[in-house]
């Protein structure tokens, strides 16, 4: 029984040990800083121009483009979804809402 005992203390105190060290030793992913520079650039001035283009584009190919194939279309229509969607974003985020 005092093998048990002592046991578990060791392991216990190995645990605490442990669960202290990983908090002290959190260190920062090799690709968080690469992922957050291109957050950064996706969610600016960037991302406006990307989705003000896009959307010129895809609108003037659906409008204009009356020999598209039903494929070419539905890419279209995606785009400008896409490009919407990225605009009202950046656009939400301006003002300041969550």
């Amino acid at each position: 029984m005092k093998f048990r005992s002592s046991m578990w203390r060791r392991l216990s105190a190995v645990l605490v040990v442990s669960s202290l060290c990983c908090g002290v030793a959190h260190a920062q992913l090799p690709w968080e800083a690469p992922l957050t520079a291109l957050q950064n650039s996706l969610t600016g001035t960037v991302a406006k121009s990307i989705g003000v283009i896009a959307m010129a584009i895809s609108g003037g190919m659906l409008a204009f483009g009356g020999e598209l194939n039903e494929f070419t279309k539905r890419i279209m229509m995606v785009v400008l979804a896409l490009s919407v969607m990225l605009l009202a974003s950046n656009f939400v985020s301006a003002l300041g809402l969550p």
